[in-house]
This record gives structure tokens, sequence and C-alpha cells, in this order.
């Protein structure tokens, strides 16, 4: 895992110093946006499933996974080369301190921790909405377990949980009758995309924060779909095993940016 870090951090470094060579005061460059944004993605799907919230005093854990949200919607628009450099700036100094923790404590148990967030979302949803509770703190209780047959359950149980809560807080009946509501080809309803749309425009959700919590909803739902299709495509159990838990923590981590805006958790 530490080699993983170190790779991003060099990543950072060579985008910190690529901006060096930006003229004018913007990011303009498309190429050069989606090469920050493959940053940021690499770190959410293959880095921080795997990362304890509790290590250390889980400060700098939550300082990148910040950064990195800020650097995805930066990414989103013409940013100024400044905002981006000191982004990156700080991005490195927190990886440092990431990578050296995980150098000093090789030994430490992969079983994902319950974190202050999860409890966060757990008590919210349990006065919202208790059925999508139990889903999401099931899941909790599963990703924590070394070993298992099968993690089908708990990356199914995840996508319950958000399908509740988007149902819950956007009816397809509302969502619908939303102006400029269109049917996406091959569906019967609303998607949950839309219906993330949907909240946030209610709320008037920044641009750059409703692009990331969409993108990370309909990532989910991918994610998923994949997982569930891979139980009967791979032929060994054991590869199946030591494969699944990454993809089901990556839909617990995908699932809690969405969880948190959705309902206005603050990391």
């Amino acid at each position: 895992m530490s080699s993983h870090v170190t790779n991003l951090l060099l990543d950072v470094e060579a985008e910190r110093k690529a901006l060096n060579a930006v003229t004018g005061p913007q990011v303009q460059s498309k190429k050069h946006r989606e090469r920050i944004r493959s940053l940021v993605e690499n770190y959410f799907n293959g880095i921080r499933p795997r990362v304890d919230d509790s290590m250390a005093d889980g400060s700098h854990v939550a300082s990148v996974d910040s950064l990195m949200q800020n650097l995805l919607q930066l990414s989103h628009k013409h940013s100024s080369k400044g905002k981006y450099k000191t982004c990156l700036k700080e991005l490195k100094r927190h990886l440092v301190l990431l990578d050296s923790w995980l150098v000093s404590t090789p030994s430490r148990s992969s079983a994902m921790s319950r974190s202050a967030v999860d409890d966060q979302i757990v008590v919210t949803l349990r006065a919202l909405l208790p059925s999508a509770a139990l889903s999401y703190e099931q899941a909790l209780l599963d990703l924590m377990q070394e070993e298992r047959l099968s993690w089908r359950g708990p990356a199914t149980d995840l996508r319950e949980a958000l399908r509740e809560t988007l149902d819950h807080l956007a009816p397809d009946a509302e969502v619908a009758s939303a102006q400029g509501y269109k049917p996406e080809p091959g569906t019967n309803g609303p998607t949950m995309k839309q219906k993330v749309r949907f909240i946030l425009r209610n709320r008037q959700a920044s641009k750059s924060i409703a692009a990331t919590t969409v993108d990370a909803t309909s990532t989910v739902d991918e994610a998923v779909g994949a997982f569930v299709r891979s139980v009967y495509t791979r032929s060994s159990m054991s590869t199946h095993t030591a494969a699944s838990k990454d993809e089901a923590l990556r839909v617990r981590s995908l699932v809690r940016v969405v969880l948190c805006e959705l309902l206005e958790v603050r990391q």
C-alpha cells in the first residue's frame, strides 16, 4: 500500500511542476484537467478504500480526502493556476504524512474500522429511514471481517441504503414532474443520478459539488453492477473473494461520499 501512495506522490509532484508550463492565469487545457481528474479517481478508487480512517489521529487522512475533492471540483472548470498549485502543495504535504504512517506500521490489519463519519450517517439515517440505516450499518459490520465466502452482500446493502435514501428525498413523481426532466434511454423512471441532481438543485448546491456527487452516484451503480457480474465470470473462488473485498470497499467509499452530501453530514 505504501508503494501506491509513493507513486501517487510522484504523480502529484509531476502535476505541480506541469503547472509551471501553463501560460496565463487559468488552466484551460482539457487534457491537463483530465489528468488531474484521473489522479483523484486513482486515489478514491484504488487507495482510499484500503486506508483506515482511525489511523494515527486521522487528521491527515481527512485532509487528503478534502484536498482530493477540491482538486476534482477545480477540474470541472477553468480554475486558476494558483488554486491548483496551492491545493497540490498541501496535498503533497499530507500524502507524505500518510506515507510515513503506512511505512511505520506495516503489520496493521487491513480490516476496515468504523469512522466518526459513518456513525453520523447511521444516526441521521436512523431518524430518517431506519431500514436504510440497518443496511448501511450491516455493510460496515460485514466489511470489518477479515474473511467472508462472498463480499457481494455488503456491496448490495450499501447500494440499497443509497437507493432508499434517494427514493425518500426524491420520489419518482416529483423528479419526473420537475422542469427539464427527460427519461434516460432504457429506463422506466428517474435514475439515481437524476434524483441526486434533483435534490442538489432544490438545495441550490454549487455546480462543482453537484457534479462530484452525481459522478460518485453513477460510479456506485456501475461498480455494483460489475461486481455482481464478476461473481459469475471468475472461475476461482479464492480470486473472487480476494478481489471482491477491494471492490466492496470501493463501493463503501463512494456511497459514503454521496450520503455525506445528501444528508449534509460534514467530514
